[in-house]
């Protein structure tokens, strides 16, 4: 009999960490198996970027690869445009590139907490490298200014998700340092994106 029950209590114990262990790791596993995109291509739009297309390729499991071509926009009216530039009211793209490894820190966390992480929605840490021309641009003032050639190094974190399906906010704090002809400053800038996704695997 003593025996008898010691096998049960064995038996019961060995059932209550078999269910204990098949529930746990269900949402570790999840998590575990939780990877940003193959490859994510996006027309994106807002500030500072006006328009651009953006390309992200998985490197790991939590890291990509974030390289976009865009416009800088910015414009400007009034009197003093009417009286500087000849127009009323005026605008200047100019040309940029940008390259940023990203490392989506609480992606895991998400996939395990059941949240979206698709398109590689996740909060992320990146180092982005942003390179302009001042003095290469489209406006439609009149005797717009030259400026010199502009590197940007910039630490970055930001977070990513998606909504609507294949409608994506990108929204990140960028301090970086600004490198001109003239000398280097820094500054802290923001970046926010509303993008379409155009492609993804």
């Amino acid at each position: 009999m003593q025996r008898f029950s010691i096998l049960v209590v064995a038996l019961i114990l060995f059932a209550s960490f078999q269910i204990t262990a098949q529930n746990k790791p269900a949402a570790l596993i999840k998590g575990e198996s939780a990877s940003v995109a193959e490859n994510l291509v996006k027309v994106e739009t807002f500030y500072p970027n006006l328009l651009g297309v953006s390309y992200e390729m998985k490197i790991r499991k939590e890291f990509a690869i974030y390289s976009m071509m865009g416009l800088l926009g910015h414009y400007g009216g009034g009197s003093i445009s009417q009286a500087t530039y000849g127009v009323s009211s005026y605008y200047v793209l100019t040309p940029q590139v940008m390259v940023q490894p990203r490392f989506y820190h609480n992606l895991s966390k998400r996939a395990a907490s059941d949240k979206n992480t698709a398109y590689n929605s996740a909060n992320y840490v990146g180092f982005a490298a942003r390179f302009y021309d001042e003095g290469l641009f489209l406006t439609n003032a009149e005797n717009y200014p030259k400026g010199s050639a502009i590197l940007d190094i910039m630490l970055s974190y930001g977070l990513q998700r998606n909504f609507f399906k294949r409608l994506n906010f990108d929204m990140a704090i960028q301090p970086g340092i600004e490198f001109t002809s003239a000398g280097a400053g820094a500054f802290i800038g923001i970046n926010l994106q509303l993008g379409i996704i155009v492609f993804s695997n």
